[in-house]
Formats: C-alpha cells, sequence, structure tokens
C-alpha cells in the first residue's frame, strides 16, 4: 500500500496528462462566454494559465522556498478556488509551511483544501496531515475525528498508522496497539511500511502497551 506521498505523486503526475480536460469543468466565468469556439478558447487559456502556475509552485517548492511556495499557493487559491488545481497548490505549500516551522499556515491551507474537495483522494491526503497537525498541537480527539472521515481505500494503511500515532501521543496503548495491527494488516501494505509500524509496535511494547 503506497503512503499519502507517494499518491499525491501520482495525483500530480495524472494532472500533469489530464489537468486540461478536466479543469474545463471547473473554471470559473466560462459560463459567460459566447460561442462554443471562444468559451474552448477561454477554457484553453485558463487551463494553460493554471498549469504553468501549479508548475511554478512546484518547482519552487522544490528549491526549496517554502516562503515563496506559500506565496504562490495563496495567489492560486485566490485566482481560482474552484479549481482542483487550487486544492493541489494548498497541499503543496502546507507542506512547505511546516517544513519551514509555520504549522499555523500548514494547518490553514490544510483546513482550506479539506474542506474544498472531495475528487480524486487529494482531500484524504490533506485529512490525514492535517490530523497529524492537530496532534502535535495536542488536539487528539479532533484528529481522530478527521481520520474517521478519511474514506479513501488506497489510504488505509497510513490512516490507521496515523490514527496509531495520535492514540500512543494521547497514552491510549492499546487501541494504538490495534491501531497498528490494523495497519500492518491492511491488503497491499508495503514492506517499508510494514516494517516502520511494526518498529512503532515493538516501542508499545517496551512500555508496555
Amino acid at each position: 500500500m503506497e503512503t499519502e506521498e507517494q499518491q499525491l505523486e501520482e495525483l500530480k503526475r495524472w494532472w500533469k496528462e489530464h489537468g486540461r480536460t478536466v479543469i474545463a469543468g471547473v473554471v470559473l466565468g466560462i459560463g459567460t462566454v459566447v460561442g462554443w469556439t471562444s468559451w474552448r478558447a477561454h477554457v484553453d487559456a485558463k487551463a494553460e494559465e493554471l498549469s504553468v502556475r501549479y508548475e511554478e509552485l512546484v518547482n519552487t517548492a522544490a528549491v526549496p522556498n517554502y516562503a515563496g511556495a506559500v506565496q504562490l499557493t495563496d495567489a492560486i487559491i485566490a485566482d481560482h478556488p474552484d479549481s482542483s488545481y487550487a486544492v493541489l497548490a494548498a497541499l503543496v505549500g502546507a507542506h512547505g509551511a511546516y517544513k519551514s516551522g509555520d504549522r499555523a499556515t500548514a494547518r490553514r491551507l490544510l483546513e482550506w483544501a479539506t474542506s474544498r474537495t472531495g475528487a480524486f483522494q487529494v482531500g484524504d491526503v490533506a485529512r490525514v496531515r492535517l490530523a497529524r497537525i492537530l496532534s502535535e498541537e495536542g488536539e487528539h480527539d479532533a484528529a481522530l475525528a478527521l481520520l474517521d472521515q478519511v474514506s479513501g481505500q488506497p489510504f488505509a494503511a497510513v490512516t490507521a498508522e496515523t490514527r496509531g500515532d495520535v492514540l500512543v501521543a494521547r497514552d491510549d496503548l492499546a487501541q494504538a496497539r490495534a491501531a497498528y495491527e490494523s495497519a500492518i494488516a491492511t491488503d497491499g501494505v508495503s514492506s517499508g511500511a510494514r516494517d516502520r509500524i511494526q518498529l512503532k509496535l515493538d516501542a508499545l511494547a517496551s512500555r508496555g502497551g
């Protein structure tokens, strides 16, 4: 089973190949364009603009220039809030903010992403990441409630593992063990993930959990 990082990379590749077609259905204002030819040209122009801006964001984050990535993310969200690119941008910007130590901005962007998407499982990526931040801030119950909303099967293992992490932070060791065991038992879980989770189970055993 792939991690949410790997799933996000797949989403990025998918968007690079198919984003223009999908975004045709979500760009704002196209209903006011008169004529099929004009409408098609308008959509293509918007799709190209978003593709270029998103690519710029990814490249900026990769430098890494986290502050610049957050600025680009906010600009994309402000200009195209109803596009799926904006949701993907929010994930990239949140990752940059978190890496730079700006947990408040990471939380803001992830909360926005979870409120705006249900497509392509991007929302599940945002929920898992946001749950981790909530747990780090001591909001364990809120983190667990958010994990309950993750519905995508590809994220079953990482969700169960994250649940275990939250429960450990809340000192619910017995429930944490059950969550980790569930993660390991998930169909298709990778050997790397299984080894990592087993280490967490061994650490629990040393604590009597």
